[in-house]
């Protein structure tokens, strides 16, 4: 264990049973326990509970919230973390039950400063649903971490950094425009229209028509896909059309106005309008802050 590993570990209060299992690179630690670990704790580092079973009273600063089983919920250095007394309810498995991972707030900050020219990264205290791709990462960086092959802190390190940035992805933080959409879920008929949506992101936007590539009627395909990504097709739709802008600013080699265009928008002022909404700048302003 590295010295990271041990400073999450010295700095947990009331391990009252074993002391979770620690994986451990040099930004990035995971805790696997078979217990939770009750009481207050407050951390100089970003935290991402991810609990294996349906977890009550968990409180954040002093706010109470009930964590689903398979979620991923984040929370920023120095927040205070509470975990009532559950483990009486919990201690018949010796399946692992809490998984908790720690960053270092120099590796999320970097990022920010890269993409964003600001370090203030905060992630908003909301639950999310943890996606396969995640817990890919998750269990490639426990796997290199037992077998130490040639190379793995190398690899680790790479890991440490794609964990990271897709949390900054995915996750609802204050900087704009910084999270992704959710790109898949657990069902295909709405994973094949958002390909759909992706690949024909210039389109003239038609439910019948999606809905039809997934086998869906509209009515129930439209409610389907927004309890399946917490958004309406045609929103979704939108989100991927200014995406897909703030890539082509970002490589800086079309004008505003042939970006409009590529995209389909009708418009250079419905474009910028749009975009102002979901971004809060215009595209102008937008580009000038990447300068």
């Amino acid at each position: 264990m590295n010295l990271m590993g041990n400073k999450v570990i010295e700095n947990l209060n009331n391990v009252n049973h074993q002391v979770p299992e620690s994986i451990s690179g040099s930004n990035l630690v995971l805790l696997k326990s078979r217990f939770f670990v009750e009481g207050d704790n407050q951390f100089n580092y970003y935290h991402f509970a991810l609990p294996r079973v349906d977890v009550r009273s968990f409180f954040i600063d002093n706010k109470e919230m009930n964590l689903p089983k398979n979620t991923i919920i984040p929370t920023n250095p120095e927040q205070k973390l509470k975990l009532s007394s559950i483990n009486m309810k919990n201690s018949n498995s010796n399946s692992i039950k809490f998984i908790c991972m720690f960053i270092e707030p120099q590796r999320l900050q970097e990022l920010s400063k890269v993409q964003f020219n600001k370090t203030d990264l905060l992630f908003k205290n909301n639950i999310n649903s943890l996606n396969h791709h995640m817990l890919a990462l998750i269990s490639k960086f426990e796997a290199e971490c037992r077998n130490k092959q040639f190379g793995y802190q190398f690899i680790l390190d790479c890991l440490s950094i794609e964990i990271a940035v897709n949390l900054m992805r995915e996750l609802e933080s204050n900087m704009p425009g910084l999270y992704e959409l959710p790109r898949y879920s657990v069902r295909k008929e709405i994973n094949l229209a958002i390909d759909y949506l992706w690949e024909n992101v210039n389109s003239e936007f038609s439910l019948d028509h999606i809905s039809a590539i997934a086998n869906l009627s509209p009515f129930y395909f439209a409610r389907l896909f927004k309890d399946h990504t917490g958004k309406t097709p045609y929103e979704y739709y939108i989100d991927i059309k200014i995406l897909k802008a703030i890539e082509y600013f970002k490589a800086g080699k079309h004008s505003i106005t042939e970006v409009c265009f590529f995209l389909g928008f009708s418009s250079h002022s419905h474009f910028s309008s749009i975009f102002k909404r979901k971004i809060g700048m215009t595209p102008s302003e937008f580009i000038k802050n990447l300068s």
